[in-house]
């Protein structure tokens, strides 16, 4: 392969690395937000996510008016 070919897409592929990520993460019932930042830190820890990432949380209510 052409170095300067192997160049181009070794920046692309750090280009695409670098990246910020959205992850998408669901409160469980009864979990707290720290819980859930915990969750957060070992999905970083892990590999699974980077600290440039962004962490939407969604936390669902019941339409009678009870927490879940």
């Amino acid at each position: 392969m052409n170095l300067s070919l192997e160049r181009r897409v070794d920046g692309l592929e750090r280009a695409r690395a670098a990246r910020c990520r959205t992850h998408y993460l669901f409160r469980g019932m009864g979990e707290t937000y720290a819980q859930v930042q915990t969750r957060i830190r070992a999905m970083i820890a892990s590999g699974e996510a980077s600290r440039s990432d962004r962490f939407i949380t969604f936390s669902w209510r019941d339409p009678a008016g009870d927490a879940c």
